[in-house]
């Protein structure tokens, strides 16, 4: 199904594929399109109908969204969810080319956005979602900050033999950092307080010059004479 008419050269591509669906029985897969269908209809109106492109079928399906990564990135993680109720999604994400090709069977979307999402697609059987380094690029741009959550896992290589850095998504990361971020300032604070306290007890004393007219004690009104105190009763 086409709910755009045109997409630009570049565009986040989640590419939503069924593990193992080439094996399962025919009413199997059937069960599982239906699922992912329902999924695409509850998940998608999230998302502006002019700013996605959605192409499904045969256990599959690539959703291109144009300048919105953190937009993507939600969609893929809540289809995600699907899982829980038996779906066995495996979900691949790319930032790069996407283009409309129009075939007998209807539009595919084609480039090297889809082919990427695919190839993450495929290497998701253990995580679930997997991205490559040009969409952490793009949510890092789109939404500063929110790329932590990416962390990497491991270098895949395509049929070209091209390789990719990989990132899986760890909602968890963002914590650990704040609390190695408070470890690391307590400890160089302990240090400083340590090194200062030693430089006071192993360091000796240095001669203060001036130390004398500091530590003389002030005098008071009380102290000083005053001049009308002479030759009067």
């Amino acid at each position: 199904m086409t709910e755009a008419e045109h997409l630009p050269a570049l565009s986040s591509v989640v590419l939503l594929r069924i593990c193992d669906y080439a094996r399962r029985p025919v009413a199997e897969q059937a069960r599982l399109n239906a699922q992912l269908d329902t999924v695409l209809a509850l998940l998608l109106p999230a998302i502006p109908a002019r700013t996605r492109m959605v192409l499904a079928g045969n256990g599959s399906a690539a959703v291109a969204v144009l300048d919105n990564a953190p937009a993507a990135l939600n969609f893929a993680e809540r289809a995600l969810h699907a899982n829980n109720a038996g779906l066995g999604l495996c979900i691949g994400i790319d930032h790069g080319p996407v283009e409309v090709l129009s075939s007998d069977t209807g539009d595919v979307l084609a480039g090297d956005g889809v082919a990427t999402a695919s190839v993450m697609a495929a290497s998701a059987t253990d995580t679930g979602l997997l991205v490559t380094q040009n969409f952490r690029t793009a949510l890092a741009q789109k939404s500063p900050g929110a790329e932590i959550a990416l962390v990497p896992t491991v270098n895949l290589s395509d049929a070209g033999l091209r390789t990719y850095q990989v990132y899986g998504l760890d909602r968890l990361a963002p914590r650990r950092r704040r609390h190695q971020f408070i470890l690391i300032a307590v400890v160089m604070a302990c240090v400083l307080l340590a090194t200062a306290m030693a430089l006071r007890l192993w360091v000796p004393e240095r001669p203060r010059p001036l130390a004398s007219y500091f530590d003389k004690p002030a005098s008071t009104p009380a102290d000083r004479p005053s001049r009308f105190s002479h030759g009067r009763p």
